[in-house]
């Protein structure tokens, strides 16, 4: 598994409109092979805002089936 942190940034007037977890999916998934899981929220601000995250990625597990003999 490959986790990667995202941090937003803490404005107290306006909520963040964030777009990085798209680029950061998009390479892991496309360029890398990987298989994007999900995320876990790591970090809170005072009043319960999400402040950091971690996305989760996996590498496909190969397909060690022997095929079937006849």
């Amino acid at each position: 598994m490959e986790f990667v942190r995202l941090k937003y940034a803490n404005n107290k007037l306006i909520n963040s409109d964030i777009k990085e977890h798209r680029e950061v999916i998009e390479e892991y998934v496309e360029k890398k092979g990987y298989e994007y899981v999900g995320f876990i929220p790591v970090l809170f601000g005072p009043s319960g805002k999400t402040l950091e995250i971690d996305l989760i990625f996996k590498k496909p597990a190969e397909d060690k089936t022997e095929p079937a003999k006849k």
